[in-house]
């Protein structure tokens, strides 16, 4: 099932969605979902003790930055690897 709704994007988000390949609703439903995902993981993680907060993603952000990008081929095995896990590790 499915619901329409309008929203109101500032300008460059806006542009950003309209240059997305495929349907403007299938692109903002993807961001969201993942967005959803990563909400669930804080609340699980939190469940065990961790405490993610956006200052630390940041902070992660920053210290991943200041190493070399990984290979392609790196990055397929890191997937294959997450993969074993299904949507629950995702």
């Amino acid at each position: 099932m499915t619901r329409r709704i309008s929203l109101s994007l500032p300008d460059d988000v806006a542009e950003y969605v309209q240059r997305s390949p495929g349907r403007t609703s299938a692109f903002i439903a993807d961001v969201l979902r993942r967005k959803m995902r990563a909400d669930g993981l804080r609340v699980r993680w939190a469940e065990h003790g961790y405490a993610v907060t956006d200052e630390s993603v940041e902070r992660a952000r920053r210290r991943l930055a200041e190493h070399p990008p990984i290979s392609d081929e790196q990055h397929d095995r890191n997937m294959r690897w997450l993969r074993q896990f299904g949507d629950a590790g995702a």
